[in-house]
C-alpha cells in the first residue's frame, strides 16, 4: 500500500451549502504522518540547496557569524 493511501485512507469531507467540499477532517495520526512527510520533503530541499552553497572553514564561518552587518 502506498504512503498516500496509508495517510489519507480515512478522511472526511465537510461540504458548503452548495455541496462542494470545503474542509477535510483527518484522524490525528494521519495528520501527524502528513506533517512528517512535508517536513521530510522540506529538509530534503534544504539539504540539496546546502550542497550547492559556498563552504566555509571554521575560522571563516565564525568570522561570518560574528559579523552583524548582514542582519
Amino acid at each position: 500500500m502506498s504512503l498516500a493511501l496509508q495517510i489519507l485512507g480515512h478522511e472526511q469531507y465537510i461540504n458548503n451549502n452548495k455541496g462542494k467540499p470545503e474542509f477535510i477532517v483527518l484522524p490525528v495520526k494521519a495528520y501527524q504522518q502528513l506533517i512528517g512527510v512535508i517536513e521530510d520533503y522540506g529538509l530534503g530541499l534544504a539539504m540539496q540547496e546546502a550542497e550547492n552553497s559556498k563552504r566555509y572553514n571554521k575560522e571563516m564561518a565564525l568570522r561570518f557569524l560574528d559579523d552583524e552587518s548582514w542582519i
